[in-house]
């Protein structure tokens, strides 16, 4: 077992006594406190946003072509070669395309990637130009064409699957900064604090589970060998679903002296069916957005305070494309559901949609960022927050799914790993946001949507400026939190 003074505190803090002390009554937002009564509801099936749209119509433009050049190889003069590693390249290229359009990957289209796909379809229709010209036979010219061909594939997977990379963080790099990153036990998580733990940062696991955070701890003092010390380490238990485990939060992490300059609100569930919090919200946006927004609420001043003192501090949303979903957002989802059983019982039989309510909850983290941009600037603080997405990554954020998809998931692991990034791969664009010396004050840029480690346009949706401020308001009724910005 861990030992040292990390262990000290990941042991004790929950014995501590934490009262909370709430001075206002509890709101309970239904529907007719949250919403207008001549505003228009908003249907189950939430129209998509025109990111969507412009994404279905770049994979059918991707489709069209390949087939039209598949006739054209067909209907050739001298017969088309269909030659399998060309095949094989194209349709890796294209299919990766497709599949990501499909989680919304591409928001803008840079010019690198249709090169990559001009670059598929030419190497598709070079063997047949090749035999049309007498070359093809020459097995010099077909070893050329596919060096080409893995050259396509291997770019494919490191522009369109892994993608850009966080500059190196050097030994010590770090040292004398804390980070508090919230669900940290696994996937990317872990490996955000793994590297951050190895360029010399302390690091508090605000996590559900004591025993997931000290193996995840212990894991990373061996993994690696001797740079990081356990007290570099420590465990605050944190459920970010539950407003009382995260005002007990706010009040253990101060009792530990430790004064984090970073948030990384990075916890998030995606659930397969409805279920209530403690605090009677739907589940999903209760623990994606509620209780980080109750979170960032509780270490703000303490983030101002250390602002004056000269220090960068800045706040990391682990957002996601999903929040490009839907054109609307359902202040009908932000209902307080009461105590009594038949309440209870008519909003659990409400239609509920996993990737509705996961992309709610996504777009309700991207209005929260643009909003505590606007406001801290406003308030005339540098504080910089910033959502970004780690892309299509194989981690455990299905574990409340389906036995049956998880089981499927397992089963697909190999093929998936060509279409999907491991979790370290999903951790660059956190890394990057949190520690590039450019973003570490708001005179870059603040307020945005990183996409592979750069800022991508928002949606319609997401731009909404009226809509952010409303789910600012509703979020401080709910919470029963009046922010200092």
């Amino acid at each position: 077992k861990l030992k040292g003074p990390s262990v000290y505190l990941c042991r004790s803090l929950p014995k501590m006594e934490y009262k909370c002390e709430i001075e206002k009554e509890p709101l309970h937002a239904s529907s007719s406190e949250s919403d207008s009564e001549d505003e228009e509801e908003v249907p189950f099936h939430v129209p998509t946003s025109e990111v969507v749209f412009r994404g279905h119509v770049q994979s059918a433009v991707a489709v069209l072509s390949v087939a039209a050049a598949l006739a054209a190889m067909v209907y050739a003069p001298k017969g088309g070669v269909f030659d399998p590693m060309a095949c094989i390249a194209c349709g890796y290229i294209f299919g990766v395309f497709c599949f990501q359009n499909t989680f919304v990957e591409w928001p803008a289209l840079p010019g690198h990637i249709l090169l990559l796909l001009a670059s598929a379809m030419a190497s598709l229709l070079a063997p047949t130009g090749l035999q049309h010209v007498g070359l093809w036979a020459n097995w010099g010219m077909k070893c050329v064409a596919w060096a080409i061909d893995v050259a396509i594939v291997i770019s494919g997977y490191r522009l369109m699957v892994r993608g850009p990379a966080y500059a190196h963080l050097g030994e010590g790099s770090l040292e004398g900064k804390t980070f508090v990153i919230t669900g940290c036990n696994t996937g990317i998580g872990y490996e955000t604090a793994k590297t951050l733990a190895d360029a010399g940062a302390t690091v508090v696991f605000a996590c559900r589970s004591e025993d997931k955070a000290l193996a995840a701890m212990k894991k990373i003092v061996e993994e690696c060998a001797g740079q990081v010390q356990e007290e570099q380490l420590v465990f605050v238990p944190l459920d970010t679903s539950s407003f009382e485990s995260v005002r007990r939060f706010a009040g253990l992490l101060e009792k530990t002296g430790v004064k984090p300059q970073t948030l990384i609100l990075n916890a998030g569930v995606m659930l397969s069916n409805r279920s209530l919090s403690k605090d009677g919200l739907e589940m999903t946006m209760a623990t994606n957005h509620f209780g980080h927004f109750l979170l960032v609420q509780q270490l703000l001043p303490g983030l101002l305070a250390a602002e004056g003192l000269g220090e960068k501090p800045r706040i990391v949303i682990v957002g996601s494309n999903m929040s490009y979903l839907h054109d609307r957002f359902d202040f009908r989802e932000l209902e307080v559901v009461s105590g009594d059983e038949k309440a209870k019982q008519l909003y659990m039989e409400k239609p509920y949609g996993l990737f509705r309510a996961y992309g709610q909850s996504k777009l309700a983290n991207l209005h929260f960022t643009t909003e505590l941009a606007r406001r801290l600037q406003a308030k005339g603080s540098k504080i910089p927050v910033n959502q970004i997405h780690p892309g299509e990554v194989l981690t455990d954020v299905m574990r409340d799914m389906h036995p049956v998809v998880v089981k499927l998931k397992e089963i697909f692991r190999p093929v998936a790993m060509g279409f999907m990034k491991t979790p370290t791969q999903g951790a660059f664009c956190t890394l990057h946001v949190a520690t590039d010396p450019a973003l570490s004050t708001s005179d870059n840029i603040t307020g945005a949507h990183f996409v592979r480690c750069s800022p991508a346009p928002l949606s319609r949706a997401g731009s909404d400026e009226k809509v952010a401020d409303r789910l600012w308001t509703i979020s401080e009724r709910v919470t029963n939190e009046v922010s200092v910005v």
